[in-house]
């Protein structure tokens, strides 16, 4: 009964929404499959240019590359990102705990400490902030921005109903009268420092309270 009962809720699924039914199987697919072997991706692309009902269209399935920038090498359309499947999702936690662990004890104990912190609250955005504050200066002139940090935090506020995202930002971005120009923990000379402007004082002022 319970396979009875799913068929039919896929053949009402691809009724109603041939799209929908096909985005549906591949993602199932993702979730249950890590990696699909040769054979395994030539079954499905065989599949895929069958119509298993008179509501399938006419899909064209066929092997592509994927750019740097998630464009398909055949149709040119923009992929969305896959989530990342739990044991995916297991080692890339691994591998970060062993990377802090490897620069000391300490920084391995702090990091598992702060995943445990973070995954007994709710937040629905976690923004890296130094990544958002350099994206886009790598010219002649361009500096850490907090504006876009700014920016980007008053943006998933308001797609979350108000409430604030998690901003990770090391504490010298916040506290130092000169900012540095880069992400190297190194000492840094005054000409590759820089200060805030009035917006980003601001900016820097209300970050602990709000975020």
């Amino acid at each position: 009964e319970a396979a009875e009962a799913a068929e039919a809720e896929e053949a009402a699924l691809l009724a109603a929404s041939p799209d929908g039914w096909l985005r549906s199987i591949l993602d199932e697919l993702q979730q249950s499959v890590e990696e699909l072997s040769p054979a395994s991706a030539r079954r499905l692309r065989a599949e895929l240019a069958r119509d298993h009902t008179p509501f399938a269209p006419a899909w064209r399935a066929s092997f592509a590359d994927v750019t740097a920038h998630g464009v398909c090498g055949v149709c040119g359309a923009d992929l969305s990102a896959g989530p990342l499947v739990p044991a995916q999702r297991a080692r890339l936690r691994e591998g970060l705990l062993a990377a802090a662990a490897a620069r000391g004890p300490l920084h391995g104990l702090a990091l598992r400490a702060f995943g445990e912190w973070v995954s007994r609250r709710a937040y629905k955005y976690v923004v890296d902030g130094a990544n958002v504050a350099y994206r886009n200066q790598n010219y002649d002139g361009g500096r850490f921005s907090l504006e876009q940090v700014g920016l980007l935090l008053d943006e998933l506020r308001r797609r979350s109903g108000g409430a604030a995202p998690l901003l990770v930002l090391p504490k010298v971005y916040l506290t130092a009268r000169l900012v540095p120009n880069h992400t190297q923990p190194r000492v840094v000379p005054s000409k590759e420092r820089a200060a805030y402007s009035a917006a980003e004082a601001a900016i820097a002022k209300r970050l602990p309270d709000t975020s």
